[in-house]
């Protein structure tokens, strides 16, 4: 009889061995584990950081891993969901151009097992880098099917890849591993009906939050004796049945495990928004570098780019309903850089100013055929702007940046997380933490990681 699929997948995530994984997929778990921490850190200083953070040491008690931001500890499975939704919140979690986001469910539901368990760093690296083979490889295989029915990646994806990296850290035995994928195969789910509700939910981010507990219950199910089906993912009635293109449309999918290390194809980003838009961000960065430009002069924008950037009509909704929605609009988001610079969070608060009012009904986007046919490839764009008076001024970029073709610095991830934790945590202890996760395949065990985190924070919504 031959292997199920959750059979191999689990005897993969279980047997992966440092020594086996190269030097540059090492570097990028070690980039997410930080970059990940840091970005929960500033969705801690949202209102809803702090409801998650309020619930999860309160609803989901316990002692087993510590809450970021609270200086409290929580059970695995609160730690978990309070991390995960704080690493989603501000939108600058990683990013695949196949996969969507992986790191803000597979990385808090591992660091809760890791602590609880005592499991060393070079453990909670080989776990997470075994997630992302599994995970991008899944989710660029059901994109295109997911977004028809309107399911969000993240929801579906997230618990099958948080249970992996979460039952690594724990230290399943391959079988028990196999129960925990299964099992979180039925805990798969999550739509983006967040996108026509604006204000009214909070979805959007507790998603990751659902996927990152999930990922971390299942594994407890597991260690409890617990089983789930060997066809949980391939089956007659599995996930690519049922939330996938068809059971029958694996074959070859993973055959290159052990070969190629997707968790290198990995994008970190330094902008606020979907992901989706900084193409243009960074095109009218590019601009703005040849000088400035008075906004009230502009007539007219026009960004070309791919076409998975610009649907569904709320990535190019000039009126989108509310805050939330307007940081997935490529149209805010032009607009936006060219009024501010930038697109930071921060730049979001001003997304309905009159002059960027004006100016996200003057941007008209196109597909180019040239930057279509090269996605996912690349997913660059060009952004052309008149002025009044008759002068123009372009800018054309291949890559988003913070791809690994445009990739950012260790010192740009550093520097982003002294931004994100500006006035709630002491320069010196952002310094710790990266110090600590640039040598996280040392560290005996990972739970100070979190630790750092609690003080001396100031409980004040941003």
């Amino acid at each position: 009889m031959s292997q199920s699929l959750v059979d191999r997948l689990a005897a993969h995530a279980a047997g992966l061995q440092l020594e086996q994984i190269p030097e540059a997929a090492r570097a990028t778990a070690r980039q997410l584990v930080f970059d990940t921490i840091a970005t929960a850190i500033g969705g801690y200083r949202t209102p809803l950081g702090q409801r998650a953070a309020a619930f999860g040491v309160e609803r989901l008690p316990g002692d087993e891993a510590a809450v970021i931001g609270l200086g409290r500890r929580a059970s695995a499975e609160g730690a978990a969901f309070a991390n995960a939704t704080m690493g989603k919140i501000l939108g600058m979690d990683d990013s695949h151009r196949t996969a969507g986001h992986i790191a803000c469910s597979v990385v808090p539901a591992a660091l809760a097992v890791a602590g609880q368990a005592g499991t060393p760093g070079r453990e909670l690296v080989a776990a997470i880098v075994a997630a992302y083979d599994v995970a991008v490889r899944l989710g660029a295989h059901v994109r295109h099917e997911q977004r028809r029915r309107g399911l969000d990646l993240k929801g579906t994806i997230g618990p099958l890849a948080a249970a992996l990296a979460a039952g690594r850290c724990a230290g399943l035995a391959p079988a028990q591993l196999a129960d925990a994928l299964a099992l979180a195969a039925d805990m798969a789910s999550g739509t983006e009906q967040y996108v026509y509700e604006p204000g009214s939910c909070d979805t959007k981010d507790l998603i990751a939050g659902f996927a990152a507990r999930s990922g971390v219950f299942a594994v407890r199910l597991a260690e409890g004796g617990f089983a789930g089906p060997r066809g949980a993912i391939d089956g007659p009635y599995g996930f690519l049945q049922a939330l996938g293109p068809g059971a029958d449309t694996a074959a070859g999918l993973f055959d290159d495990l052990g070969e190629r290390f997707t968790i290198t194809e990995t994008a970190f980003k330094p902008h606020g928004g979907c992901r989706h838009t900084h193409q243009a961000v960074d095109a009218v960065q590019r601009l703005l570098a040849d000088g400035p430009l008075d906004p009230a002069a502009i007539e007219r924008v026009a960004v070309h780019t791919y076409a998975y950037a610009l649907a569904p009509h709320f990535r190019v909704d000039p009126d989108p309903p509310g805050r939330a929605v307007a940081g997935l609009s490529i149209r805010v988001a032009t607009a936006l850089a060219l009024v501010r610079g930038s697109a930071w969070p921060a730049d979001f608060v001003a997304w309905d100013d009159p002059a960027v009012r004006r100016l996200r009904h003057l941007v008209e986007v196109a597909v180019d055929p040239e930057v279509e046919a090269a996605y996912p490839d690349r997913n660059g764009c060009t952004v052309e702007v008149a002025l009044a008076g008759g002068a123009t001024r372009s800018a054309t970029v291949p890559f988003a940046r913070g791809e690994p073709e445009a990739p950012l610095s260790d010192d740009d991830l550093r520097a982003k997380a002294h931004a994100l934790a500006d006035g709630l945590l002491p320069a010196d202890t952002i310094d710790a933490l990266h110090e600590r996760c640039a040598r996280l395949e040392q560290l005996a065990q990972t739970d100070d990681l979190l630790a750092l985190t609690a003080a001396p924070l100031e409980r004040s919504p941003a």
